[in-house]
């Protein structure tokens, strides 16, 4: 269910409204779904004007995009040993005073390694939904391609998404290999962008 269908409680100004969205807490009820469709509303367009160089700022991504590709699998030294603690210690939660202060509060007792395994896991879950983000933009490139009217989008697009496909690439291996561990998507930006491929508008 997306937030342009009706039937969603965030249709129309629920959108907006992040007490609202709070309120019904949407959770992911299955964490290990792999596959996950979501309906395309949008017209495939395919153009017979081939003139390419009509729009020149595009033409000139074009080229630029077609020299200055990277491999992931070679152009990254894979074999560096990363200690995973280590490597999100820079962006480690610091303990909040004012939690301490709360006798109720859950982490009013916690040491060092609880501090510290709760950093890798909050950074882990980060690096997954970005992961996740660029998958949707992976797809949402390929949108683009299948939508836009102008062969010179088409061609600049095409590049985008071999690009996209490269940022997923990344993290995903660096998440299994050097991580160790990854989490399914945020219920929140699954709706983000089911939203966003279930628009009509190639512009979206």
């Amino acid at each position: 269910m997306t937030i342009s269908d009706p039937h969603n409680p965030l249709y129309g100004n629920g959108a907006n409204d992040v007490d609202r969205i709070m309120e019904i807490a949407i959770v992911n009820t299955d964490p290990d779904e792999t596959l996950h469709a979501v309906a395309d509303h949008a017209d495939a367009i395919f153009t017979w004007d081939y003139d390419k160089g009509s729009r020149p700022k595009l033409d000139r991504l074009y080229e630029k995009a077609k020299t200055s590709q990277w491999n992931a699998s070679t152009d990254l030294d894979w074999s560096t040993e990363v200690d995973p603690y280590e490597a999100v210690a820079i962006l480690a939660e610091t303990p909040q005073d004012g939690y301490f202060e709360q006798p109720a509060s859950p982490i009013r007792n916690w040491d060092d390694a609880t501090w510290k395994e709760f950093s890798f896991q909050s950074i882990a879950w980060r690096m997954s939904q970005f992961m996740h983000g660029e998958q949707g933009a992976l797809v949402c490139t390929a949108k683009i391609v299948e939508t836009v009217p102008w062969i010179d989008a088409k061609y600049y697009a095409a590049t985008q998404v071999v690009d996209e496909a490269r940022h997923v690439e990344v993290f995903a291996r660096y998440l299994d290999e050097k991580i160790g561990t990854h989490y399914p998507i945020n219920p929140h930006l699954r709706m983000l962008l089911d939203d966003i491929i279930n628009d009509s508008r190639w512009d979206m």
